[in-house]
This record gives structure tokens, sequence and C-alpha cells, in this order.
């Protein structure tokens, strides 16, 4: 348990290191961690890592898919559903097939159930990796939507038809009917239990606020919990694990934001940030560990030509099947629906080429590899395990390097932009924000009878209407001004800000200010700061 725990603490060392480095280099962070895994594994005691693929499945995935789902717009999920659910189902079915007819042409002696396994396995891609290069650049907001929404519900679609296909190898032969009606009862089943599990949850830490009158700590320690009751759920009464965690994540995503305090809100944040981070680390690294045990469990059986061969056609299939469906699923409905002509623009070819390159394979392909049984129930050794991981992994490190690497460069050379869609909506929001506020401070200003309160309001009610001609102005040029004033004004506080903070500091460390006293003054200046550094009117 001691040597366990080390490791742990050791790989989560190792994660924040390397994390730092890739800061250094223009080389996307799930890359750097992958190639410091691999370096890891020369060590000897690395060398003989072994993963219960069980606990590694349970461990890892149901956060991961969880906090997919938590961190989903609705609304956006709703408004690009049509080029979502083709390539949730579409792409997603193309790719199974496509890579399970390579990987039996390759090598005839793996089962069709264990090569439709590596095609599902390959289907989902990886959130991190490409929200880590969007977010950077700023790119239309319609094509992320289409890439959060893809990465969240393909999770879930090819990680069900990867669980069919390995009761299919394991039983050696199921039917279509047989399958037809299992996914119809273990979808609906699953979705209905994590709508359920989400709803109970939030009754739950709405009773706790009642009682207690809220706690933090209480209702994340419940959030965190929450996606591994609903996978443990699912598993007891024989329904999707994966679309449980994905729905009670989407219903928690859609609750949190208004029934959370302003303290849970932000902690609870915070505290999945680090989490999806730890997460998403240890599995690149791993995936890094477990590399040179993967190829030489395989080296006995395939040539190296063919372990090198083998990766690249199948990623070529995988990546290849992707650009050659997206643009049929764009422009086909376009042309058969007179409606979609008239409501949306024409697809740009450059946007739909970037989303049809970003289609990185990451932590959940990993997780899932990993997770295929040791041990058929008749106690033989799984069908082709080996091969289909190390073809799995093979996947996942080309995609990462080679689009990881080239996606950035690809899409400052299209020259694609973000749209203003969302500056006009938070413009908008703030003077419906603004403007409630002032109406209160009005209806509020004539119950007072204090001279000093109504000073003191009157001063406020100016500042609200200062900021709300600012924010109605019209005048580009005005605008901008006023902006710039904020962001020196801003840099100027936040200098002072500093000293403040170092004062304190000062103080503390020479012994003259208790913590209790330290650690809230520090606390208001951090907050300050944090009001600071968003940009506001």
């Amino acid at each position: 348990m001691t040597e366990l725990f080390t490791d742990f603490l050791f790989l989560l060392i190792a994660v924040t290191l390397f994390s730092v480095i890739g800061r250094w280099l223009p080389i996307p962070n799930p890359v750097i961690l992958t190639l410091g895994g691999l370096g890891l594994s020369f060590i000897p005691h690395f060398q003989d890592i072994q993963l219960d693929p069980e606990i590694f499945f349970i461990a890892f995935l149901p956060p991961l898919l969880f906090a997919d789902g938590w961190q989903m717009p609705i609304r956006e999920l709703i408004r690009y559903k049509r080029p979502i659910i083709l390539l949730v189902f579409g792409l997603v079915s193309f790719t199974i097939f496509g890579v399970g007819f390579m990987v039996k042409a390759l090598i005839p002696e793996v089962p069709w159930a264990m090569a439709f396994a590596l095609g599902a396995v390959v289907s989902p891609t990886d959130a991190v990796a490409v929200s880590a290069i969007t977010k950077k650049l700023k790119i239309p907001s319609r094509l992320v939507a289409i890439l959060n929404g893809e990465s969240l519900l393909n999770d879930a679609t090819g990680l069900v038809a990867f669980r069919f296909a390995l009761l299919a190898a394991a039983a050696g032969a199921v039917s279509v009917g047989e399958i037809s009606l299992s996914f119809t009862k273990l979808a609906l089943g699953g979705l209905a239990l994590g709508f359920l599990i989400g709803y109970l949850a939030g009754k739950l830490r709405d009773f706790i606020t009642y009682v207690k009158g809220g706690d933090a700590m209480v209702e994340i320690t419940l959030s965190l919990s929450t996606p591994f009751l609903a996978y443990l759920a699912a598993v007891s009464i024989d329904v999707s694990a994966i679309l449980t965690v994905v729905a009670a994540g989407l219903y928690s995503g859609w609750r949190d934001p208004i029934k959370m305090s302003v303290e849970t809100r932000q902690k609870a944040w915070a505290v999945w940030e680090i989490v999806i981070y730890w997460l998403n680390g240890l599995a690149f690294l791993l995936l890094g560990i477990t590399g040179p045990s993967v190829i030489n469990a395989v080296s006995d059986d395939f040539t190296t030509t063919q372990l090198i061969l083998y990766p690249i056609l199948i990623t070529v299939v995988a990546v290849g099947g992707r650009i050659l469906w997206m643009y049929p699923s764009a422009y086909i409905p376009r042309a058969l629906s007179k409606r979609i002509r008239e409501r949306e623009e024409r697809p740009n070819p450059q946007a739909i080429f970037v989303v049809a390159w970003a289609g990185m394979r990451g932590a959940v392909t990993l997780a899932a590899a990993l997770s295929i049984p040791l041990l058929l129930p008749s106690g033989e050794a799984f069908p082709a395990r080996d091969i289909v991981i190390y073809l799995a992994l093979g996947v996942v490190t080309i995609t990462l390097i080679v689009q990881g690497i080239t996606l950035e460069p690809l899409i400052r050379w299209f020259g694609l932009e973000a749209d203003q869609s969302h500056e006009e909506e938070e413009n908008m929001a703030r003077i419906a924000a603004v403007s409630s506020g002032l109406d209160v401070l009005c209806k509020h200003k004539e119950t007072l009878e204090n001279p000093v309160e109504i000073e003191s309001i009157q001063e406020l009610i100016q500042e609200y209407e200062h900021r709300l001609d600012l924010l109605e102005s019209e005048n580009l040029d005005t605008m901008q001004d006023t902006r710039t004033r904020i962001c020196s004004s801003q840099h100027f506080h936040l200098i002072a800000l500093e000293a403040e903070r170092k004062a304190i500091d000062k103080l503390w460390r020479q012994g003259k200010l208790h913590d209790d006293v330290h650690r809230p003054l520090q606390f208001i200046l951090d907050y300050e700061e944090s009001m600071l550094t968003n940009k506001s009117i």
C-alpha cells in the first residue's frame, strides 16, 4: 500500500513537472506528458507496472465524462444538434466499421468483435487536447460548440459500442436483433437513471442548504461522488454506465450554476479543475509509461515493420474517414433542406477541415483500451487484447503528436477568428444586469430617511447610471477610450494591491500578524484582484 501511494505521489509530481516544461515548448501538453511517460518507462521500477482494467476504467472515466457533461452548455448542444448528432452517431459508426474492416484485413486472426471494439475505442475524440488550442486561438463559437458537443456525446456512443463489442467477443457471437434490443434498454435506462441520480443529488444538496444554510465542502464532496454513484448504480441494475454518468453530468451542469451559492460555485470549479487536471495528466503519463510493455506483449507475434505500419494505417483510416465524413455531412443536409439554406450560413470549407483535423484521441480512448479484461469468463486469455491495446495506443500517440502539433498552425494559416456573438451576448447581459441593479437602488432610495444613507445610495446610483450609459453607447471611440482608461486604472490598482499584499505578508512573516488575521486580509486582496482582472465596465 505504501508503495502504491508513493507511486501515485511520484506520478502527480511528474505530471506537474512535465506540465511546467510544456509551458516553454510550442507543443500541446498531452504530447509532453506522453513523451514524459515514455521517458519514465525506462526507469526499472516502472517497467513492470500493471494496471487493473476495471479499477482503471472506474477511476478515470466516470469523473472525466461527468465533467464533460457538467461543463457542456445545454443551449449550444441544442442549437447545433444536427451537426453534433451526425458526428456522434454517423461518424462513430463510420469509424467503427472502417477501422474494423481495416484491422480484419491487416490481421485476419483478430475476431470481428475485437476488430470493431478497436474501431469503437478510437472513435471518441479528446476534448482536453482540442480545447487547449481552441481557447488560446479563439476560433468561431460554432466550431467550439460542435467540437465540445461531439466530444461529450461520442464518448458515450463510442464506449457503449465498445462494451457491446467486448460482450460479443466474450460470448462468441451476438445477433443484430439482440444488440438492438439490448442497446435500446441500456441507453434509455442509462439516460433515465442518470437524470434521476442528478436530480436526487441536487435535491439532497438543496436539503443540506435548507438545514445548514449551505456547506460548500459537503456540496462539493457530493458533486465529486455523483459520477461514481451513477456509475455503480448503473452497473448494479445492468444499464449503460457511460450514458448514466453523462446524463447525471448534463443535469448537474444545468442545475448547479443557478442553485449553488457563490462560495460553493467558486470552490467547486476550482476543485473540479484540479481533479480533471490530475486525471488527464495521469492518463497521458500512463500512456507513455505502458507503451513499451504493450509493445513487448505483441513483439513476439508481429514483425517490427508490422508494429510500425499497422498503427499508421489504422490512424489514416480513422482520420481519413473523419475528413471524408465531414464534407458530405455539412453540405448534403443543406442541399436537401430549404429551411437549412435559409436559416444557416453556407459552411466554410476551411472551418470544416479544422473540425475534421481536430479529431485527436486521448484519455478516454486510453482508459477504455486498458479496461479490456485480462481473461474471459471461462478463464482463457481475452482474444486479441494486447494487439487491440497496442493499436489504440498507437492511434492516440500519432494523433496527439501529428494533429496536436499541426492544428494550431493550421488554424492560424486559415485565418479563422472568433465571431462577435459572445461579446454581443455579454454586452446585452451586462446592460440587463446593471439596469436591474439600478432599478432596485432607485426603489430602495425612496424608502430611506437617513441623510447619510441617502447620500451613500445616491453615489452608487450615479455609478450605475454611468456604467449603463457606457454600455448602451454606440460611439465606438468613446467605448474604446473608456476601456483604455479602465485598463490603465486596473493596471495601477493591481500595482497598489501587490504592495498591500507584500506589506501584510511581511508582517505575517515577522510574526506580527496571526494566521486568522492574515488569511482573511489576503483573501480580500485576492478577491479584489480577481475582480479587477475580469474585464468589466
